[in-house]
């Protein structure tokens, strides 16, 4: 149950430090945007797991302090979801206010043209129009390679951590046995459903992998 409590503290800790970066403005890419939120459900589901494993705690005192870890984790997940959700409002109403003083100084700049009697106004105003569709384009197709990106590195990151909870759980399935004195049949059966489990891992990181390269080649 220690291991189920130090991995969500570590998520914890790591969303919160994304928070902060993107509170602060030093990253607000829509990659960023997508790991948080990919990290808010994982987090969601390690602390439903300790949940559950500490309520079939059967020493009271130990079943007492998970229920009140189970609590303050699920206080600070809503806490950094409503920070989450107010940066984003916030960061979406100053972009709007920077397009509605670009579109004024646009107009304003048509205006003083059309009052010189410009001819060369209707073609300076479509390749104005053009260049920024072009920027707007770009920026969004930038915006979803940083979150497909964010994601599999999430991901990845996700395997890794299940890989190590696989292999301390062995240990202990294994130490439980030559404890209980179970028998060789049993022991191997552990331990092929460990390697069945371990080959699953390396196929899923080596897909993501795989991933992680092809966006990268062809996208990048």
């Amino acid at each position: 149950m220690n291991s189920l409590y130090n991995h969500a503290l570590k998520q914890s800790v790591a969303l919160q430090r994304d928070l902060e970066k993107f509170a602060s403005g030093q990253d607000s890419s829509a990659g960023l945007q997508g790991q948080i939120s990919a990290s808010f459900s994982t987090l969601q589901r390690s602390i439903d797991d300790y949940d559950n494993l500490a309520k079939r705690e059967d020493v009271p005192l130990k079943k007492e302090t998970a229920l009140t870890r189970v609590s303050k984790f699920r206080r600070d997940l809503q806490d950094m979801r409503s920070q989450f959700e107010s940066i984003k409002r916030q960061q979406e109403a100053q972009r709007h206010e920077q397009n509605r003083d670009s579109l004024l100084a646009i107009r304003g700049g048509s205006n003083n043209r059309m009052n010189g009697d410009n001819p060369y106004q209707p073609f300076e105003e479509s390749r104005s129009a053009f260049a920024m569709r072009e920027s707007a384009f770009v920026d969004s197709t930038d915006a979803e390679l940083d979150s497909f990106i964010g994601q599999a590195q999430n991901l990845l990151e996700n395997l890794t951590d299940q890989h190590s909870i696989l292999k301390k759980t062995q240990k202990k399935l294994l130490d439980a046995a030559n404890t209980l004195g179970l028998s060789k049949n049993v022991i191997r059966y552990i331990e092929r459903r460990t390697a069945q489990d371990k080959w699953i891992f390396f196929v899923g990181l080596a897909i993501t992998l795989l991933v992680l390269w092809a966006i990268s080649h062809y996208l990048g």
